[in-house]
């Protein structure tokens, strides 16, 4: 029989997730089905397969142009640089995820369904106020959805901001040459410069200019599938943890109330806590596991992709403002990428540390022998915070999205 905090849960599981959902869609148009219990896996190898060459394809005709024209200058080259180093992560995204899909799989499922909240024993106890206390920590489940759907559309629309500009240029660079300039020869320019490989036989391309056209069309698309949903992904795991450590604070801060917990029960009530405290701990090695490689790649590559940006800048300030704007855009969607992990790692590590204080601040001091073992255990256990590395080497921070931004400004500042 279910207990009336399963029965909350099941309630916020069929609620709609506006960002999940399209996390979930991202995965699956790269191939990774993140939801098996939602929808079919038997597309997933095709979309897979057919996802990774396009990327490559495109890397390819990027590397080309690069290739032809870095003895011209940087200038000429490096919008090709960044969208091939974009492609690159997407694509080494795709085949770590699927690695380790079976992880993806399981966190996103214990996340959607709060998993790692049932099953506790704590609505087993006979406690006074299992309605209100069931109510409190329901509440605390569905303002963290609404955060992590807020944060997570806000992500969706600044990544759309580079897609778009990428995907209608040439349409409206289009109708500028052919109807407000009207030069005597204008025609359908690439997305962005790229030296696409084709052979000609006789009068006859292969493939066409449109197909090769729209194929770079593309390509923009496969960034933000890899950009917003992996990233995303990572929001979603690390603000529904949050979550679980707010609630477990809350059970702390509440285990030596009479009004909640009656004074035989505590000691039922928190061995609760700590069993509470070892899932939310396993979830975290989890998350932790999952990321802490893809996030080393995704910050080296991130403070290059700054570094160019601030030198694109620098050389487009008397360009005009539609180039500013679209350089802008890009800028914002790379620092918001990197900005993103190190926001939300933090906001985990805060919990972590201020479920130590809760732990010690309850009226400890005034119950059990046992009580207070269990209390004394607590406390050397949750002194080491929850924090997640970035593979091994330091720690997801504010301080580290600082010195990252630094190490950008110093690398384009000794370069210039």
């Amino acid at each position: 029989m279910q207990n009336v905090l399963e029965v909350e849960l099941e309630r916020i599981d069929e609620q709609p997730k506006l960002g999940l959902a399209w996390v979930e869609f991202s995965a699956y148009a790269l191939g990774i089905n993140l939801a098996p219990r939602k929808r079919s896996s038997k597309p997933m190898p095709f979309i897979r397969t057919f996802a990774v060459l396009i990327n490559l394809w495109i890397i390819y005709s990027l590397v080309a142009f690069i290739m032809a024209n870095y003895q011209v200058s940087f200038e000429a080259y490096v919008e090709a640089v960044l969208l091939t180093f974009q492609l690159s992560v997407g694509v080494v995204k795709m085949f770590h995820f699927q690695n380790c899909l079976e992880s993806c799989i399981q966190l996103v499922y214990a996340t959607e369904t709060g998993d790692v909240l049932k099953s506790l024993g704590l609505f087993d106890l006979k406690l006074p106020r299992k309605h209100l206390l069931s109510k409190s920590l329901s509440t605390i489940i569905v303002e963290s959805w609404l955060i992590i759907d807020r944060q997570v559309m806000f992500f969706f629309k600044v990544v759309c901001m580079p897609v778009l500009y990428y995907t209608m240029r040439p349409y409206f660079q289009y109708i500028y040459d052919c109807y407000i300039v009207a030069d005597d020869y204008c025609e359908m320019t690439l997305t962005y410069p790229a030296i696409v490989p084709y052979f000609q036989w006789g009068n006859h391309e292969y493939p066409s200019y449109a197909i090769r056209f729209f194929l770079l069309q593309s390509g923009p698309v496969w960034c933000f599938f890899a950009v917003f949903g992996f990233n995303s992904l990572f929001v979603i795991l690390t603000r529904h943890e949050a979550g679980l450590l707010q609630i477990l604070r809350y059970l702390v801060q509440n285990s030596t109330s009479d009004a909640v917990v009656p004074k035989h029960l505590r000691v039922n009530y928190l061995q609760c806590c700590v069993r509470l405290f070892a899932r939310i701990a396993r979830h975290h090695n989890q998350i932790e596991n999952l990321f802490k490689y893809i996030i080393l790649v995704q910050c080296a590559v991130s403070s290059i992709l700054i570094c160019m940006l601030l030198y694109k800048i620098s050389t487009v300030l008397d360009v005009g403002w539609v180039w500013m704007g679209m350089i802008m855009a890009y800028f914002v969607t790379i620092t918001l990428e990197i900005s993103l992990y190190n926001l939300s790692a933090q906001i985990v590590e805060t919990q972590s540390e201020l479920l130590y204080l809760d732990w010690y601040n309850c009226s400890w001091y005034s119950e059990t022998n046992e009580f207070r073992f269990i209390i004394k255990m607590m406390l050397i256990f949750s002194r080491r915070t929850f924090v997640l590395s970035v593979g091994g080497f330091t720690n997801l921070s504010h301080k580290f999205l600082v010195q990252v931004f630094r190490l950008s400004g110093n690398f384009f500042f000794t370069f210039t």
